[in-house]
């Protein structure tokens, strides 16, 4: 069954975040406002104030479009597409829809990341469309979605009781949160995500300031993103760029100070982002990758857990090459540039 609105990754407002944050990227969005009807070309930038609205559409697509140099080009379509994935009908018509745009555009290689789960997904049919599943995957394979919709006490109950009380021990060490998207706070983020990387071994691979200020402005527009900022007196304890959209809230980059770490400035965090989240009417809060590359002692994994136990496999990454010489050369030179990583 098709979710209400596409993922937060498919709206047009995080294609051309994308854009301006990496402008190798180019994002072209396309929709389809009836069954079986063709997907037709639709503007990226959108009214500013104003997320993308999925009222009289049937289906759609973002596909970002990336320039790999020598006159290689790849294609890559994130948490999409926005499509009954359980509809083989509609399957057909939609991956049949890209891979003819990929030939049109003299792309060697699509990677799709549906936004569907492992439980009954048509495999089979992704690989009869000419898509092979590969474990080389973009976005997190397994997330944690906290269902948010309750009122306070029963929201608290139901997360472990470890976690209640460390928020209600947060609350009484002095801490204060506030929501930004000031380009100083972003700057202040980012000073505390190099300490938060370094802490781990440098495993995070962390993206440039200049990435996490131009996707905050973006999205800041059409009100799709803020920071969330906990101090202690003048010193930032912890701190989380979270996304918005639909019925979601989306935890994607997080950081703290292990100097505070007594303090628990993370727990208040989270409880803060999940009350604002659900007091602007949205359902779950995403906290986005459970299992992780750099989780040794799945402290991360533990802790999410906290607030919700229940981890939702994805369907998984799947690729579609036009030569399987240079599709297995790129995959190679992948495969080199996170090991030299």
């Amino acid at each position: 069954m098709k979710s209400r609105f596409p993922h937060f990754l498919q709206t047009p407002q995080w294609g051309l975040a994308k854009q301006k944050a990496s402008p190798a990227w180019t994002p072209f969005f396309f929709i389809q406002t009836h069954d079986n009807g063709p997907y037709t070309p639709a503007p990226i930038e959108g009214t500013p104030g104003q997320p993308f609205s999925p009222g009289g559409i049937n289906a759609s697509i973002l596909i970002l479009e990336r320039n790999m140099g020598f006159g290689q080009k790849i294609l890559y379509v994130p948490r999409g597409p926005w499509i009954d994935w359980e509809n083989q009908a509609s399957i057909e018509q939609s991956v049949s829809f890209i891979i003819a745009f990929a030939r049109e555009r003299k792309s060697l290689l699509v990677r799709i990341e549906p936004e569907a789960f492992d439980t009954n997904f048509l495999f089979d049919k992704m690989n009869n469309l000419g898509f092979k599943k590969t474990p080389d995957f973009v976005q997190a394979n397994d997330t944690v979605k906290v269902p948010i919709d309750k009122p306070d006490k029963e929201l608290m109950t139901s997360f472990h009781h470890k976690h209640g009380y460390n928020i209600r021990l947060a609350e009484k060490r002095g801490l204060t949160v506030r929501t930004s998207t000031d380009p100083a706070d972003v700057s202040r983020f980012y000073e505390l995500l190099k300490k938060t990387e370094s802490r781990h071994d440098n495993a995070l691979a962390i993206h440039p300031l200049s990435y996490y200020l131009s996707v905050t402005e973006t999205l800041a527009q059409y009100n799709m993103a803020r920071l969330y900022l906990v101090e202690k007196e003048n010193s930032l304890a912890s701190a989380s760029l979270v996304f918005t959209y639909g019925e979601e809230a989306i935890y994607m980059f997080g950081a703290s100070d292990y100097e505070f770490r007594r303090d628990m400035p993370n727990h208040l965090r989270e409880w803060t982002s999940m009350r604002d989240a659900r007091d602007e009417g949205r359902k779950f809060f995403d906290l986005w990758g459970v299992t992780m590359r750099n989780d040794p002692g799945e402290g991360i994994k533990r802790y999410k857990l906290g607030y919700y136990e229940q981890v939702r496999n994805m369907a998984g990454t799947f690729d579609w090459a036009s030569s399987k010489i240079k599709y297995s050369l790129f995959a190679f030179a992948n495969k080199l540039r996170r090991r030299l990583h």
